[in-house]
């Protein structure tokens, strides 16, 4: 009998190992994938469209927020920890705004101007070990 109890205690930890190792090989796949997403298909390489608000003291612009493109770690992955995503090439971009006079006086004037600004668009990412980024 004990070598029977022994025996049927054998198999379920067999079962229960295999049964584990089955769930280990699952999520080693599923981590696999995940690698690969991110890897192939968000790598540092390509500027991503960002928010930005505009302010000038004194008025009110309109638009308030423009969208310029950026390299950065919420923009695409490197190989390494070792690497940040950083902007290889860049453009000045004009861009025209409506600038509306906060002062209530200036603004029953009609003082209402349209401004260009210029701000700096990333064009192509690239990564760059962190000691060569200056702080």
């Amino acid at each position: 009998m004990y070598t029977f109890v022994l025996i049927l205690l054998l198999l379920a930890i067999e079962k229960g190992e295999t049964k584990a190792k089955l769930d280990y090989s699952e999520r080693l796949a599923l981590a696999k994938s995940h690698y690969n997403l991110v890897t192939f298909q968000y790598m540092c390489g390509t500027p991503q469209p960002r928010v930005k608000r505009i302010e000038k003291p004194g008025f009110t612009l309109m638009p308030s927020h423009t969208v310029l493109h950026r390299c950065g770690d919420s923009t695409g992955c490197c190989d390494t920890v070792a690497k940040r995503c950083v902007a290889k090439t860049k453009e000045k971009v004009k861009l025209y705004f409506r600038m509306i006079p906060i002062n209530s006086l200036q603004r029953r004037k009609n003082q209402m101007k349209v401004e260009k600004l210029i701000f700096t668009n990333h064009t192509e990412c690239h990564c760059v070990d962190k000691r060569h980024i200056p702080r």
